[in-house]
């Protein structure tokens, strides 16, 4: 039951993330030339690369962090509600309960979730998406830059996908906003 858990979300950003993918690694790949003192050359094809690692392993290493976060939490709240007695059932319907059910949720939304839901899930996503991102193209770019100052790559990295993330996270909450107000009651 669990395996299945995650699967709605990923069917959703997969072909969102294959589109994105493009425009992605050209900016990156501009800005991490300008910040590393690379030829653009190198830069896009070793920002190629380290995207297409961090796409193909960071989503599930993001997928990965958010279960571990949900079992912390679960398991720590189950804890504490046993020992001070109590009626978790009854907090059920608070909007607090169903913020963090959301939060914890966002990998894996359910079939009656909202339209605006989704999008706002895959926005959420993004957070810890971007730091696998980053310690994985890291990881790449240092490789493949021997001879480069390791903090400009280091610096030049992050700056790079903190701009892309942005991006995409203004565009997920734009798309959340535009399926709030399409389909609101």
């Amino acid at each position: 039951m669990l395996a299945d858990v995650d699967i709605p979300m990923m069917f959703i950003r997969w072909p969102l993330m294959i589109c994105a993918l493009n425009p992605v690694i050209i900016v990156e790949a501009l800005l991490v030339r300008r910040w590393a003192q690379l030829s653009y050359r190198d830069a896009l094809i070793d920002v190629t690369k380290a995207n297409l690692h961090s796409t193909l392993a960071g989503l599930p290493l993001a997928f990965l962090a958010i279960f571990a976060i949900q079992m912390v939490v679960l398991i720590s709240v189950a804890g504490v509600a046993e020992q001070r007695h109590w009626n978790l059932e009854s907090l059920q319907d608070s909007p607090f309960v169903r913020i963090v059910e959301f939060t914890l949720g966002i990998a894996g939304q359910q079939d009656d979730a909202a339209y605006w839901q989704i999008p706002l899930a895959a926005a959420l996503l993004l957070i810890p998406s971007f730091y696998v991102s980053v310690w994985v193209e890291r990881f790449i770019c240092r490789r493949a830059w021997p001879n480069s100052d390791v903090s400009a790559v280091r610096r030049g990295v992050f700056r790079a996908n903190l701009a892309s993330y942005f991006v995409l996270f203004i565009l997920a909450c734009g798309w959340a906003g535009v399926e709030f107000y399409i389909h609101r009651r």
